[in-house]
């Protein structure tokens, strides 16, 4: 009985990658996947004033900072729940407001630091000679991070897009895009392209049904793909002041998942959908995220030879 933990959206919590290292020991996966948005979303400054001290404003509030153990613990703090916090003065700050080029650079810089020094952090802390490793990005990453994962490919970790790749004994095929979406996020398909794709893929395999369809977006009209519905401005939509909730999956992914009919869908991307379902005979899961609470959401899938034989959700 091989056992796998599948998780997504981390969105580069730190409190989130440490827990998941240490799933291997905590629940004895045999498997560790992590699949779909790596990467963070802000660079929270860290403003020195001429008294030496800091301030910053993050969390609804404003703090200001007196001791360096108190910066070093907002720092840790701010990168547990998936921010990039940097040092700086208030002129570099009024530089960066003037010129958007070096906001990107620095995102990009903190981005790529922080997946090498989680990948690191990783091997390091688990035997890939004894536990399958994959991390993916997703629809959020920007493309760059793909070369630094795939540097870790000689020391177990998987890279396992654009191909079929074994995990657990089972054929898997991933992909990391999504549908449209209203943040046009670096990596999204229409629905005809992703089609495409997923059928390329789908042909490299043997056997579809005792396949695993590793696809970041969720199929349209699941548990899995349960969105809020937004507004002009992309505000919820509130009804009797409850939060209007729509499907926003991907129409060829549910295609895909009717006609292949794999044993099993590992999807994220909609993070207030945690949940299972089955489209016919395929069992499809998406963990859903609360990274920035720093709460690490999962699948516990155990396989036996003949495919999925068992799976739960498990959350801390």
């Amino acid at each position: 009985m091989a056992r796998m933990f599948f998780s997504t959206d981390a969105h580069g919590s730190t409190a989130i990658w440490k827990k998941w290292v240490n799933v291997p020991e905590f629940h004895k996966a045999d498997m560790l996947l992590l699949c779909g948005d790596l990467t963070g979303k802000a660079l929270i400054p860290l403003i020195q004033e001429s008294d030496g001290t800091y301030k910053t404003h993050y969390y609804g509030r404003g703090w200001h900072l007196t001791s360096e153990k108190e910066v070093v613990e907002m720092e840790n703090r701010l990168a547990d729940s998936g921010c990039y916090p940097f040092r700086t003065t208030q002129e570099e700050v009024g530089e960066m407001r003037s010129n958007p080029k070096i906001v990107d650079e620095m995102m990009n810089d903190a981005m790529a630091q922080r997946i090498d020094e989680w990948l690191s952090f990783l091997v390091e802390k688990v035997d890939t000679s004894k536990v399958q490793v994959m991390a993916m990005p997703g629809n959020d990453d920007e493309f760059h991070i793909d070369k630094i994962i795939r540097s870790y490919e000689d020391r177990g970790v998987i890279w396992c897009l654009d191909q079929v790749v074994e995990v657990g004994g089972f054929e898997t095929i991933s992909l990391e895009y999504v549908n449209p979406t209203p943040w046009d996020t670096p990596r999204e398909y229409k629905e005809k392209e992703m089609k495409k794709r997923i059928d390329q893929l789908a042909k490299k395999l043997n056997d579809p049904s005792k396949s695993i369809f590793n696809f970041h977006c969720p199929p349209y009209n699941t548990h899995l793909d349960l969105a809020p519905k937004l507004d002009k401005t992309l505000r919820p939509v509130v009804t009797a002041g409850t939060v209007e909730m729509i499907h926003v999956g991907s129409t060829a992914i549910r295609e895909a998942e009717e006609q292949y009919q794999p044993m099993m869908g590992l999807h994220g991307h909609i993070h207030e959908s945690y949940a299972s379902d089955k489209i016919k005979n395929s069992v499809v899961v998406n963990p859903g995220s609360e990274y920035g609470e720093g709460i690490l959401r999962g699948f516990i899938i155990e396989f036996s030879e003949e495919g999925v034989d068992r799976y739960w959700k498990v959350e801390g």
